[in-house]
């Protein structure tokens, strides 16, 4: 069955590629998918699938990703099941780091446990490239929007009593995926209803952070070593978007042995492999000039404005992996150009603490925003 479904996905990305004359590749349309059950299944879920399915990446090109969906206990609602989207914090670049591949059900992230106890389905995107064939774009804010719009095409293509109401949430990776799947979602898929969008430690500012925290000249920062593993995440899915600027021509010999370390493995081998790595050591030279800093921005830049929902966001202020002050900045320009934020802060959480500490607050919102008319 692997080789079967290897196989399905090489074919479908070739034929994407290559542009087929007899039919125009749709985002959403599923490739391959096997049923998901018994132990395999979260608590909560009556039903799952894996699939594989076609999306679009950061320049809009047809890509292949994969995920899973999976539907709660009981009687669908009139309209179908609401949908709670998950976006995945990161796992890493290597395709093995694909949370539909690594994860049984007692291993799924507890937001999904939570979203199928409460009666949603939920839908979560592994991100185009990541378990799939082709290059996965870290932190490319269309791509992740893609990725995640188009799982849910996928799923309700395969389940008819999936709905059409859903909410964009996610965590980290995720919560930078969930505010851009949200901007994107009403000119990328407006037969879909989106109700509220809730990004849990968003990455955000990176274009500022990357170019002065990330040169030749920055000696160990110590524990925060590690942050330079989610740099080189960010240059090879940015040297997929755009070649032509050669960005890892500015790494380092050693830098280059660490980017092909993170493509053959995960973040926590990755990160634990670089904990005594100052970021100085894997570059050549600056990643600072104008035509860098603009693609950059480009690339991973959360938009400030454009948004049609409500946006919850979530950061606690121990988080050393994405700095409370970024999140501030946010926030203050996203109000400045009048997006409906509301800001929630969480004295004593960190990175990955948050989720369990807001969780409750989350759910609460999401079950509003499914009630508003």
């Amino acid at each position: 069955m692997v080789a079967f479904v290897v196989g399905v996905m090489t074919v479908g990305l070739a034929s994407i590629g290559a542009g087929s004359a007899t039919a125009t590749p749709i985002p959403g349309r599923v490739l391959a998918g096997t049923a998901i059950g018994g132990a395999d299944l979260p608590p909560g879920a009556a039903s799952g699938q894996r699939l594989t399915y076609v999306t679009r990446d950061q320049n809009d090109r047809m890509a292949l990703s994969t995920g899973v969906f999976y539907v709660p206990k009981g009687t669908p609602p009139s309209g179908g099941w609401r949908i709670f989207s998950w976006a995945h914090g990161t796992t890493g670049i290597a395709d093995e780091c694909a949370p539909s591949r690594t994860r049984n059900g007692s291993g799924v992230d507890t937001a999904i446990i939570d979203a199928l106890k409460r009666g949603y389905a939920v839908t979560a995107t592994d991100y185009a490239g990541l378990g799939a064939p082709g290059e996965t774009e870290y932190l490319g804010g269309r791509a992740a929007a893609h990725s995640v719009i188009d799982m849910i095409r996928a799923a309700r293509a395969r389940d008819a009593s999936l709905g059409t109401e859903w909410v964009s949430a996610g965590h980290s990776q995720g919560g930078h995926a969930a505010l851009f799947a949200g901007h994107e979602a009403p000119s990328y898929a407006p037969e879909l209803n989106l109700r509220e969008i809730l990004a849990l430690a968003p990455a955000s500012g990176i274009e500022g952070v990357l170019t002065k925290s990330f040169t030749p000249s920055v000696p160990s920062l110590g524990k925060l070593n590690t942050v330079s593993a989610l740099y080189l995440y960010i240059l090879a899915g940015l040297d997929h978007a755009r070649p032509d600027l050669h960005v890892t021509d500015h790494l380092t010999q050693a830098g280059k042995r660490y980017l092909d370390l993170a493509r053959s493995e995960c973040n926590g081998e990755v990160s634990a492999a670089m904990r005594s790595v100052a970021p100085g050591d894997l570059l050549d030279s600056s990643l600072g000039d104008e035509r860098f800093v603009a693609a950059l921005a480009d690339y991973t830049r959360v938009p400030t404005g454009g948004y049609t929902v409500p946006i919850r966001i979530d950061h606690g202020l121990l988080d050393p992996v994405v700095p409370f002050p970024l999140t501030a900045t946010l926030v203050r320009s996203m109000r400045a150009d009048g997006t409906d934020v509301d800001l929630h802060t969480h004295t004593r959480a960190d990175h990955t603490e948050v989720v369990a500490d807001s969780l409750d607050q989350v759910m609460g919102t999401a079950a509003a925003a499914f009630g508003r008319d």
